[in-house]
């Protein structure tokens, strides 16, 4: 623990006026030791090390914006790239004859000026364009060894065994989900043939069902309604005629009802009883009351035997 700093109060007290009262803080310290030199090495202040208002560091600045894709400035439509020599002897190409100003030329100065410019700035081309294709060519190929580089190294870490470390402190998975996730699963059983088989019998069944119903379409397309005087005679026939309309008895049996009828008055099926429900019908069969039922059913059996319709 360091040591503490002891409290350093003024030697003397200044004075004070009559009415201020008297303050007990004039003390005089007991050690003329300055405080810093009290600190003991263990302390951050034992070292007076001067420190700066502002730091020095100098300040990255921030990057606005983004920078533009550069040109590709290699890239032509001819057939002589720009970094051959053929394409800088076309794009500088030296004077057939260099005319050399006269002695008594005015611009004989300026002339050999615009001649040494002129020579300095294919030179400067020429330089120039080599040393860019240079430095494509390497920063390409440092490029690529660092792209490969990374493929290499993260191949590398997914091809790895797995460290001893992570087998001793993995969750226990059951088998079945570790071959799973392996792709170390038994070959599935082929059941293509079954399943075709299946599909088979599924249409069967289905065209089965389809050239039943176009049966019992045909066999009773005698009794369609095709004209306006079969639907006169259908609503006649179902509802009655002004003359004789229909009726009900007590019974519930339906029929044309006549003046003279004195049976089928009714002008509802609820003139008679309540008709039977499910359980009476249940009731009936478990009775021996089913000499109805047996006759649809032996219908049934003889359209099945024979192929038409009864």
């Amino acid at each position: 623990m360091p040591p503490r700093i002891p409290v350093r109060f003024p030697s003397t007290c200044t004075s004070h006026t009559p009415h201020a009262p008297v303050s007990h803080l004039c003390v005089r310290a007991l050690s003329s030791t300055p405080s810093p030199l009290a600190l003991g090495p263990q302390s951050p202040n034992y070292v007076d090390v001067p420190k700066p208002l502002q730091p020095t560091y100098p300040v990255k600045p921030a990057v606005k914006g983004h920078l533009p894709v550069p040109r590709d400035i290699f890239k032509t439509r001819g057939k002589h790239p720009k970094e051959s020599d053929v394409f800088l002897d076309r794009s500088t190409r030296t004077p057939k004859e260099a005319k050399a100003p006269g002695p008594y030329s005015k611009d004989a100065d300026y002339r050999s000026y615009k001649q040494r410019l002129a020579e300095k700035r294919r030179e400067a081309l020429r330089e120039g364009v080599k040393e860019l294709h240079a430095r494509k060519v390497s920063s390409e190929a440092h490029l690529r060894a660092q792209m490969q580089a990374t493929g290499a190294h993260r191949r590398a870490v997914a091809m790895a065994p797995r460290r001893q470390v992570d087998v001793l402190t993995e969750t226990s998975v059951a088998k079945g989900i570790r071959d799973f996730l392996t792709d170390g699963l038994p070959a599935r059983p082929d059941r293509s043939a079954a399943r075709s088989s299946a599909y088979q019998r599924r249409v069967a069944r289905i065209q089965q069902v389809r050239a039943s119903r176009l049966h019992d379409l045909y066999t009773n397309a005698r009794e369609f309604i095709v004209d306006e005087q079969q639907l006169d005679d259908a609503i006649e026939k179902a509802f009655g005629t002004p003359d004789a309309p229909i009726g009900w008895d007590t019974r519930g049996n339906m029929g044309p009802r006549n003046k003279g009828d004195e049976f089928k008055h009714g002008l509802s099926p609820w003139h008679g009883p309540m008709p039977e429900g499910v359980a009476d019908m249940l009731q009936k069969l478990k009775g021996g009351e089913g000499v109805g039922l047996a006759k649809e059913r032996v219908k049934k059996v003889a359209e099945e035997l024979t192929g038409g319709k009864m």
